[in-house]
């Protein structure tokens, strides 16, 4: 692990020495041997001094860290970061860890720098080849991603003449990711699709064929693999299993960050309502996929995270809402749509939020055109509302 390495000495140093070597020159000429004693022992104590500041902190690293924390805002964790030391002890060390405003330490003495930053301050000493835990109790404050963007210690001199400051180099591989805060969205009734899926109804064309429900005489048409061997051996005619209406009930959640040039002012709103609607969908059973307009190195130049149930599902959602920015590179939404379409990725329930355009209003007839309901995310007296996206109707409260 690189560290830049800084010697900062007492400025009185210099002047101590040259008042040194006069005592010196002045008890040999006078065969003083108390002043010569005396100048001996001061000058070991300098050369102990510049070994001390040349070789402490040699050999101190970053251990194990865990890689990403998560939590929600007002919510406390422990920052956990682990200190090996292979060189000499160092006592009474001071270790500042810099790092954005989106937590807030607990416990610690902090300031706040330009850019948000928060610089902690943490007591700091450990032996040689030992092992030590910084452990940095903090809150949740708002939503993004929070990484360590400077750390520096400061060990001072056994006798306070002087210290030496240590900047990593190296990135520290721990990060916090602060989930957003959800509030509640108003959504349309959504009609029934006709499509195969594992949504249980009361009448459907379509079964869950992992859901039976019972059986029944066999009548001619039935397929072959429906047939339920243990109940026709046990009744001694063809049973055929029965199976438990089903549609098709998925969501894409599909977002334009982007307003013309620019990041869109409704972005905060625009997040805390799609965290709710997949929280929702999650206590629905409902199958969702979330697409947003930002630029990405992946598959898709944009991202994309692909159909998935669950709550682990929806952890993968939250963290790509918690890291967008102001600062992200966008892709054009119609862009976006397009592919959406031409791969035909969409599935019987898409919801878009975010400006719409033109080109992007003429996409959405042609989805719509494929038996797709499509629905809009909009903000109204700052509530959030889910209408189909061609109408103005307001959802009744």
């Amino acid at each position: 692990m690189k560290w830049k390495r800084e010697i900062v000495e007492d400025p009185y140093i210099s002047m101590t020495l040259v008042l040194l070597v006069i005592v010196g020159a002045v008890s040999f000429y006078v065969q003083s041997y108390v002043g010569l004693g005396i100048f001996l022992l001061m000058i070991l104590y300098f050369r102990v001094h510049q070994w001390y500041m040349v070789k402490v902190g040699e050999g101190i690293s970053i251990g194990r860290t865990i890689k990403r924390l998560r939590l929600h805002a007002d919510e406390e964790q422990k920052w956990e970061f682990q200190i090996q030391n292979r060189g000499i002890s160092i006592w009474g060390a001071t270790l500042k860890v810099t790092f954005k405003d989106i937590v807030i330490p607990k416990g610690y003495p902090y300031t706040t720098g330009v850019g948000d930053n928060i610089e902690v301050s943490i007591p700091f000493s450990i032996r040689k080849n030992d092992e030590g835990i910084i452990s940095i109790p903090i809150i949740g404050k708002r939503r993004g991603l929070c990484r360590i963007t400077k750390m520096q210690l400061e060990i001072p001199h056994l006798f306070g003449s002087g210290k030496v400051l240590l900047d990593l180099l190296d990135n520290v591989p721990s990060t916090i990711i602060v989930f957003p805060v959800n509030s509640p969205v108003k959504m349309a009734e959504q009609k029934l699709t006709w499509k195969q899926g594992d949504v249980p109804i009361q009448h459907s064309l379509f079964y869950d064929v992992f859901h039976q429900i019972g059986t029944r005489d066999y009548v001619q048409g039935d397929r072959f693999q429906d047939v339920h061997w243990k109940a026709t051996a046990r009744t001694g005619s063809l049973q055929t299993k029965i199976y438990a209406p089903a549609t098709q009930k998925e969501w894409m959640i599909a977002i334009n960050i982007s307003d013309r040039y620019a990041i869109t002012n409704q972005l905060e709103e625009i997040i805390e309502y799609t965290s709710y609607m997949m929280q929702l969908a999650v206590e629905q059973n409902i199958t969702f996929s979330l697409v947003l307009n930002v630029r990405s190195q992946g598959l898709t130049p944009y991202y994309y995270l692909p159909p998935g149930i669950g709550r682990v599902h929806r952890q993968r959602g939250m963290e790509l809402l918690s890291t967008l920015s102001t600062d992200e590179f966008t892709v054009p939404f119609h862009i976006v749509l397009k592919s959406l379409y031409l791969r035909q990725l969409v599935p019987s329930i898409f919801i878009v939020a975010g400006v719409m355009e033109k080109r992007e209003e003429s996409l959405l007839t042609n989805i719509e055109k494929q038996n797709i309901q499509v629905f809009k995310l909009k903000v109204e007296q700052k509530q959030g509302v889910v209408t189909l996206w061609n109408r103005s109707l307001k959802v009744p409260s």
